[in-house]
Formats: structure tokens, sequence, C-alpha cells
């Protein structure tokens, strides 16, 4: 009998261990044995990110004029460079905001359309106006709060800063610390604004597709989510009620073990 109500503590610890215990992570891509089966992905290098509303945007001018240059600057100054990097909860940024309307009010260029254009034809656009006032103006832009977001079952979920503008979804994940072994990778979510109206987009990490998918290079402000898969979901649901049911058993036949000769 007293072997019998050990074997049955062991199970009890056994069982309980198997579930409360947390998963390894990993990633799992199955690619093709064609070489030349991720030559698309080139084409996605060359992804130019585009201004939106409620950009905090970092105007520099360089120019021979002092009172000008100096207007730029002091809208950036005293920031902190160090917090530009791939960190959650970064303090505000000084910068031109991009406002509900779409436009960036600029000194002396006044407003200008931004919302839904490229950089490059912003910066040009300001260009064209400076050059009333300034001779030869040099005008530089740069997003501050290029930010995207990857929650669910990733080891390090959360908010993060890109200093450069542009990242992969694949860099995403590794920046997050890769997904877990109980996630779902078939049914990966990223959410992105278009138009003022939030689409979503469905990802399936068994294949290649996301190599080719327009999203797999991301948008400020994209939202990558993680779905655990079905076992995990199972496991998070009964475990508060079967792992101390379970562990009170197990010191019940311990407790029952020691007593009985």
């Amino acid at each position: 009998m007293k072997v019998y109500f050990r074997n049955i503590s062991y199970l009890s610890i056994l069982i309980a261990t198997l579930v409360s215990c947390s998963q390894s992570k990993t990633i799992r891509f199955e690619t093709s044995d064609d070489v030349n089966a991720l030559k698309a992905y080139k084409a996605q290098s060359n992804h130019v990110p585009v201004l939106e509303k409620n950009d905090i945007i970092e105007i520099t001018l360089i120019s021979s004029n002092e009172k000008f240059t100096k207007l730029f600057s002091t809208a950036v100054e005293n920031n902190i460079r160090n917090q530009l990097t791939y960190t959650s909860g970064a303090s505000a940024l000084k910068g031109f905001l991009v406002d509900q309307q779409g436009f960036l009010e600029v000194p002396y260029a006044g407003k200008v359309q931004a919302h839904n254009r490229s950089r490059e034809d912003v910066k040009n656009e300001i260009t064209e106006k400076l050059k009333v006032f300034i001779t030869e103006p040099i005008v530089q832009l740069k997003i501050l709060n290029f930010k995207i977001t990857v929650l669910g079952d990733v080891q390090r979920p959360g908010t993060f800063n890109i200093p450069n503008e542009k990242i992969s979804f694949i860099e995403a994940l590794g920046i997050a610390g890769d997904v877990n072994i109980t996630a779902n990778i078939n049914e990966v979510v990223i959410y992105r604004e278009i138009n003022d109206t939030l689409t979503k987009a469905l990802l399936n990490l068994n294949t290649e597709e996301v190599f080719y998918s327009e999203y797999f290079m991301l948008k400020q402000n994209d939202i990558i989510y993680i779905p655990p898969n079905k076992a995990k979901t199972a496991t998070a649901r009964y475990s508060p009620v079967y792992i101390p049911l379970l562990t009170s058993i197990s010191l019940l036949l311990t407790t029952l073990n020691l007593l009985i000769p």
C-alpha cells in the first residue's frame, strides 16, 4: 500500500510539473528547396516610409542663415538620442507634429501636406518654399516616433521604437525575442491603419508567404499579434484549477505515505 501511494504521489507531481512548466522558444519557417524561392524578397528592400497623421518629424535645416537654422534646431533641441532605440516607453519626443488634418506646420514654409506622402516629396516641397527666404537650403526629415508593437506568444512583447525607420516582419520577431514554441504560427495577425481605417492581415509562418506579403516590411504603428496554440489556451484555462488540485492531492498522498507503515 505504501508503494502504491508513493507511485500515485510521484505521478501527481509529474503531471503538475508538465502542465505548469514554461515552453522554450523557437521560430519555424519551412522553406522551399528552390534556391530562387526568395527572389521576390529583394523587391521589398526598397521600402520607403510614408508619413502619417500623428508622426513626429525632425526637420533639420542646413544653411548659411543662422537665424533660420536656429528656428528648426530649437524644435528638437535636447532630444535624448539614446532613447531612439529598440525599447518600450521612450519619453515624449520634440519635433514637428503631423496634425489630424495631415499637415506639418513649418516655419516660413507654412502648412505642408504630409499625410500619405513620402518623406522625399515633403522634403522637396519644404525646400522649394524655403528658397524664397534662404539661398540653397538643405532640408532633412526624420520620423522620430516610428514604432511597432509585438504582442502575444513571444518572449518579450512590447512596443519598440525603430530609429532607422525601416524594419521587416522577421526583424520585429527577433526584437521581441522570437515566438514561443506554444505559438500558433499559422494565424499570425498584423493590424495596420490605412486611410483612417484599421485593417487586419493573416500570415501563415509555416509557409513562405510572409516574404512575399505587402506586410513583410512594416509601417509605423503596425501591431503584430502572435496567438497561442490550442494546447496552451486549454492549459491556461484549466491550470488555475488543476495545478492546485494536483498539488493538494500530491501532498495528501505524501502524508499518507509517511503515516502508513
